[in-house]
């Protein structure tokens, strides 16, 4: 199939079935039904519309989605980072075991940073 969008595939299943419809005669005297095409070419076209249309209410269901994970993410962050604020401050900032739990967060924060290129 050449790349054509939803709405040129459509319109060309539309034109050719009135361009049967306007040429009827001359069709079925060349030995095609174009009762039996026009049908078959109008469910075809409603089968891709009712795909597209699933298609479509998929896309708005994954960008949905994707805000309700972010905000999810977001929440797990908070209260994981509150959480480790509250037991440095209860192990004392200063102690060797406060600053191992605060290297906790940053040290994912530095794993995900990309190595700097050599030269």
């Amino acid at each position: 199939m050449p790349a054509m969008t939803t709405t040129e595939v459509v319109g060309f299943c539309d034109n050719l079935i009135q361009f049967m419809e306007q040429n009827q005669a001359a069709v079925e005297a060349a030995g095609v039904g174009v009762a039996a095409w026009k049908t078959d070419l109008g469910k075809l076209k409603q089968a891709a519309v009712s795909k597209n249309a699933e298609q479509e209410a998929l896309k708005a269901q994954l960008k949905a989605k994707t805000v309700e994970t972010k905000a999810a993410l977001d929440t797990a962050y908070n209260g994981a980072s509150s959480k480790l604020d509250a037991l440095i401050g209860a192990l004392g900032k200063g102690t060797p075991l406060a600053k191992q739990a605060a290297r906790l967060r940053s040290g994912v924060l530095v794993a995900k940073r990309p190595a700097k290129k050599t030269v």
